[in-house]
């Protein structure tokens, strides 16, 4: 099953890049496919203030992505 990850904010500076394309087993959730794509990058402090979208829509970390979703860490920020 094939997804883009994109990321925002420190999300993009951890990774270095702003989206990637994913090879994944189907039936994971958004919390599975955040811990598979950061790695060691995760920092657990961070996982429990970021918001996630899948297809531009607001959802939970327990969501299920499918086959063509795009998936999105959405961090706290802030700015002026």
């Amino acid at each position: 099953m094939a997804i883009t990850v994109k990321f925002f904010a420190i999300y993009r500076d951890l990774m270095g890049r702003a989206e990637i394309a994913i090879e994944t087993s189907p039936g994971l959730k958004v919390a599975d496919i955040y811990t598979q794509v950061l790695g060691s990058k995760a920092r657990p402090e961070l996982r429990s203030v970021t918001m996630f979208a899948v297809n531009e829509q607001y959802v939970t970390a327990d969501t299920v992505v499918h086959d063509g979703d795009r998936v999105a860490f959405i961090p706290p920020v802030s700015g002026g």
